[in-house]
């Protein structure tokens, strides 16, 4: 680029171009904006990292507690083993 940047500003405005009045708060509002999206990123990152770290513990816990005591309501459940596809060998 040769011209030399005092002389473009040094210069008239074209005709039609938009005031620059206020353009230095508009920018700065436009960097804290962008500033609290990006905090915000990060707390949402951090959020997301302790719910899957949580749900990791919380699982790898409960695979190691003790399986529970059978119930006389199993034979109500769905692997209860009373489909009459059972004896087809046939899972569904």
């Amino acid at each position: 680029m040769s011209d030399d940047i005092d002389k473009m500003i040094g210069r008239d405005p074209p005709v039609g171009s938009d005031d620059l009045t206020g353009l230095e708060d508009r920018v700065w509002r436009r960097i804290g904006e962008r500033r609290e999206r990006m905090r915000m990123d990060r707390v949402r990152i951090a959020a997301v990292a302790a719910a899957v770290a949580l749900g990791a513990l919380n699982g790898g816990a409960v695979r190691l507690a003790s399986p529970p005591e059978p119930s006389e309501m199993r034979v109500f459940t769905v692997a209860s083993g009373l489909s009459p596809l059972t004896s087809l060998d046939a899972r569904g």
